[in-house]
């Protein structure tokens, strides 16, 4: 792709960091633009391994003490306290910006956050006995990156290990995924890159009484109903003897051993995030499981292409900080003239505050804006969503929930003909344990920076496939006795999550219909799909290219939805 798009050179070979040519509030273009080849989250099979990186950083930083300043910054991810230490001015500047620091996160929520950090992080450059590298410790909840200054690993990484803590000591569902609200019920997309989980999430916010949740991470929390009529999530159980049941194994163990131990106690959290210890026998078991989602970020940290779908972000995203930024060649301005035009064609119709930011632009320099945003996939920016959207109609409190009646798996395949799909159990999970995206690759869950043994994950899953023999890998997966506890603890929280949601799958190929005479129609279609699915869930269902535009013949309400100065 040189030939279409490119980066300012660095301005010394060990550079890690510097700035790009201009655009919006800044462009810091860093030297690795991906995950960093060298990437160990196994370090604590190597007894002492863990101490000796932690070491060397604290070694670096001693070392240069007072010729480079080092940045220590605590941030609570969904009550969990975070402590980051780096000498990367780009990484400390969105790591703030991401996040709630503790001051914030009781200010807005209301809740005293932890005093003690329960993942450290240090992201170190300029460490020149250390090859470019990240690190992961899950017994001591530590990363530590080398000589990169690309925050999207960094941030995925953290919420990966912030995950694991949550998933251990409370049962909380940690999960790559966007979410949107639509009459007070939430929609939940888990979906590879390139599927259209952006364009989902935010194409349904055309639509009233919608919400926007949640972007790229969400947390969800699985309730039983009491018998006085309030929801528990549970987080523990205390038996008679003093012995505890603790996070994720809680919901298997209230389906099988409850009616033996009348006697138990449940210690979990109620919808105002309250811890409460209730008798076992206060639970309702005949009643329906609910699950709650919780956003994660203060300020998301998104794609720029982002505009091709939606050019009226274009204004909010040229006032923000951007990461990665390229320039773009003449023969990229040439092959994609046409799609460009039409971009700025809807941003000069947009009206409003919009139209006037780029009013004295001329139209060549707004298409080379707009294309710059668009032309490398991992371009990214640091957007307020709420100066995009009417700032009631985003979630800015990340202890507020919403009820999350539907998720949705969205997948590309076109030469598959169904268009969406009910998915049962057996279907859901192994759906997700190959997570297989649009070029086959494989992604567990799809999200490629969980917090666990990838190579070991993926070894084991490849038996289950040699044994299952072209069947639904579940029923293959169920059975076995020694699974790594990684997919354990993530699969049986999917497990809760189909008991307590309606699953469909959606293939968002609907270009392949002969009738659809562009994407832009296609997309348009895609959504309606969605927001009619939220408005019916269906028990039942299975469309096909064939017959999808009867589902959707009657589509619901929708408004325009300005973007706000």
């Amino acid at each position: 792709m040189s030939d279409l798009y490119s980066f300012p050179p660095p301005p010394s070979p060990d550079a890690m960091e510097w700035p790009g040519t201009p655009i919006g509030a800044g462009n810091c273009i860093t030297r690795t633009k991906t995950r960093t080849a060298v990437h160990d989250k196994t370090i604590d099979r190597t007894e002492g391994r863990r101490d000796a990186l932690v070491n060397a950083a604290v070694a670096h930083i001693t070392r240069r003490a007072g010729q480079e300043p080092v940045y220590r910054h605590d941030v609570i991810i969904h009550g969990v306290r975070v402590r980051a230490t780096t000498n990367s001015p780009h990484l400390y500047d969105y790591w703030v910006d991401n996040w709630y620091s503790p001051e914030e996160w009781k200010s807005i929520t209301g809740l005293t956050p932890v005093r003690d950090p329960q993942v450290t992080v240090y992201a170190l450059g300029g460490v020149v006995d250390q090859q470019e590298a990240a690190y992961y410790s899950r017994k001591t909840s530590t990363i530590i990156f080398f000589n990169t200054a690309y925050y999207g690993q960094l941030k995925s990484w953290v919420l990966g290990a912030v995950g694991r803590v949550l998933a251990a000591e409370y049962g909380i569902h940690s999960i790559h995924g966007a979410c949107v609200e639509k009459d007070e019920k939430g929609v939940l997309y888990i979906a590879p890159t390139g599927t259209g989980k952006s364009t989902s999430s935010y194409g349904l916010m055309t639509y009233p009484r919608t919400r926007f949740h949640s972007d790229d991470w969400v947390y969800v929390r699985y309730t039983y109903p009491t018998a006085g009529g309030r929801r528990i999530h549970p987080m523990r159980i205390r038996r008679r003897d003093g012995s505890e049941v603790r996070g994720y194994p809680v919901f298997r163990w209230l389906e099988t051993q409850a009616g033996a131990h009348a006697d138990a106690t449940v210690i979990g959290l109620d919808l105002e995030n309250q811890e409460t210890a209730v008798p076992i026998t206060e639970l309702d078991f005949s009643g329906p499981m609910e699950a709650y989602a919780y956003t994660s970020e203060k300020i998301f940290y998104l794609r720029t292409n982002l505009v091709e779908n939606f050019p009226d972000s274009s204004m909010q995203l040229l006032r923000s900080k951007m990461e990665n930024v390229p320039d773009v060649s003449a023969e990229y301005l040439r092959l994609y003239g046409g799609m460009l035009e039409d971009l700025v064609k809807a941003i000069r119709e947009e009206g409003g505050e919009v139209t006037e930011f780029f009013a004295g632009q001329s139209q060549e320099d707004v298409k080379r804006l707009l294309a710059r945003m668009i032309a490398f996939d991992n371009a990214r920016a640091m957007l307020d969503i709420g100066k995009v959207l009417p700032r009631e109609r985003v979630f800015s409190n990340p202890m507020e929930p919403t009820r999350m009646a539907n998720v949705v798996l969205l997948k590309r395949n076109r030469e598959d003909p169904s268009v969406a799909e009910r998915l049962s159990l057996s279907a859901f999970m192994s759906a997700l344990l190959l997570g297989e995206t649009p070029d086959k690759k494989r992604e567990i869950a799809y999200n490629a920076y969980r917090a666990t043994d990838d190579e070991e994950e993926n070894a084991y899953i490849a038996g289950l496939e040699r044994e299952a023999r072209g069947g639904e890998l579940f029923r293959v997966f169920e059975r076995k006795r020694d699974v790594p506890e990684t997919l354990r603890e993530e699969f049986e929280l999917f497990r809760v999550m189909h008991r307590a949601c309606r699953c469909y799958a959606l293939n968002t190929t609907l270009t392949a219909d002969p009738d659809v005479k562009d994407r832009k129609e296609a997309v348009g279609l895609t959504i309606n799909l969605i927001a009619r699915l939220i408005d019916q869930q269906p028990e039942e269902l299975r469309l096909t290219l064939r017959d999808y535009r009867a589902f959707i013949s009657e589509p619901p309400e929708r408004t325009a939805v300005s973007p706000k100065p």
